[in-house]
């Protein structure tokens, strides 16, 4: 039977990818805007095909989609799910890619201001073609990928008004606000407004060989 939300209740999505011998996990969460019947087909692999066909073309053969893990984070914690979707393996780049711990980022943001209110995403597997300098070429297929890809994640995660049934909102959480442990509390979750990749590279120091995810 698939898995069933109801309204409000919020899910996490974490991308789990692997380069150089190590794993890298990219955290997401969602709220339940209209009522779903089942989670898997309408949340977890519309995000899968957002990334799957946008940053996973232009990312260097050296990264590799491995799985998505998901389940229910509030308001009780749910069993955790393991999905493999179609179209999961290495990226398409040809160019070798930047070392592990450098990042292409995303920033979150919502309409509360404060650091409790954004977050940002770290993707790791940047081509070395695609970058001058210390940022992404602005004219080249990696920086257009990303725009697309925030595109296709606000497109299906910023939800009209009334919401349609089933949906979902793509959302920031504050741990400092909803609580480290789980089922996370409702407050740490705020709505995302615009989803947007920056040009400069980040770097993720826990990346680096030998230092963990």
């Amino acid at each position: 039977m698939p898995e069933a939300a109801a309204v409000n209740d919020c899910y996490q999505v974490r991308l789990i990818g692997s380069i150089e011998g190590q794993q890298t996990v990219n955290v997401f969460h969602f709220k339940c805007t209209g009522a779903d019947d089942d989670v898997l087909t309408h949340l977890v692999l519309v995000f899968a095909q957002c990334f799957i066909d946008h940053m996973l073309p232009v990312l260097s053969s050296a990264w590799t989609l491995v799985e998505i893990r998901w389940k229910k984070v509030s308001p009780t914690l749910g069993i955790e799910f393991i999905s493999v979707p179609v179209g999961a393996g290495a990226g398409a780049g040809s160019a070798s890619a930047l070392p592990s711990y450098s990042s292409v980022v995303f920033s979150l943001r919502t309409e509360t201001g404060g650091r409790s209110h954004r977050g940002r995403n770290y993707f790791a597997g940047i081509p070395e073609d695609a970058t001058i300098g210390s940022k992404l070429d602005p004219e080249g297929e990696f920086w257009a990928a990303a725009l697309a890809f925030a595109v296709c994640v606000v497109t299906n995660f910023i939800p009209g008004d009334p919401p349609g049934a089933p949906s979902w909102a793509m959302m920031v959480y504050s741990r400092k606000i909803g609580g480290d442990a789980f089922p996370y509390g409702a407050g740490g979750f705020t709505q995302m407004k615009e989803y947007v990749p920056a040009a400069y590279l980040g770097t993720t120091r826990s990346r680096k060989v030998g230092r963990g995810s």
